[in-house]
């Protein structure tokens, strides 16, 4: 027999009833925060270009009426973060790469019981090689395959 679904109450509601608290405090925090008004860049210049020149040292081709001074440290954050995706990229390479006892392995191969490596098949596990050249299928003897 089976019984009703009981609430545990106690000292196991803690660690919820704390998390409800939390986020409600940071919602009230966030919710009576004055924010200031946007400071945003020209609208004629574009911030991306003259990251461009001054991440190839082109200062004539910046612009001199209203130029956004000092790019070099938004230039210095784009390095970072591109050193930091490619550090990433190549940790992911190495993580990804298989080898058994010091040799790669291919993802497409597989050991037997004998230790010879098989190619694996993609067709279920089905040998055509070794099948017969009539062309039907063994599961419902009909040409192509399987009817369902």
């Amino acid at each position: 027999m089976t019984t009703r679904p009981e609430l545990r109450l106690g000292s196991v509601l803690a660690p919820g009833l704390l998390a409800v608290a939390l986020f409600g405090l940071m919602a009230a925090i966030v919710l009576n925060t004055g924010f200031g008004q946007m400071a945003g860049f020209p609208d004629d210049l574009s911030i991306v270009s003259e990251i461009g020149y001054a991440m190839f040292d082109l200062e004539p081709l910046q612009s001199n009426e209203g130029a956004i001074p000092d790019t070099e440290p938004f230039l210095a954050a784009f390095l970072l973060i591109a050193i930091v995706l490619d550090a990433a990229l190549d940790a992911s390479l190495v993580l990804a790469k298989r080898e058994d006892a010091g040799e790669p392995v291919s993802p497409l191969s597989s050991q037997g019981p004998s230790g010879e490596t098989d190619a694996t098949a993609t067709d279920g596990g089905f040998d055509t090689a070794a099948s017969d050249s009539s062309g039907t299928d063994e599961f419902d003897g009909t040409p192509g395959g399987d009817a369902r």
